[in-house]
């Protein structure tokens, strides 16, 4: 299976995506990229810094209750 190749477009379109078919006259067909990665860039998803998951955790960890399946 080959790769395909993922271009970054930005002007009135904006965001990652796929090419799909590349023609002889230059004309590429793009898809957007569904991978994790990108999916998660779209929506503004940030891994915390340890610092701020830590503060997450401190904050709301006493919250929490266990899965159905725990007591």
């Amino acid at each position: 299976m080959s790769k395909q190749a993922h271009v970054v477009v930005s002007g009135a379109v904006n965001g990652r995506y796929v090419i799909t078919d590349r023609r002889p006259t230059g004309e590429l067909t793009l898809v957007p990229d569904t991978s994790a990665e990108a999916i998660r860039e779209r929506a503004g998803l940030l891994d915390p810094t340890p610092e701020q998951s830590a503060a997450f955790w401190r904050e709301h960890e006493p919250h929490m209750l266990p899965p159905d399946d725990e007591s």
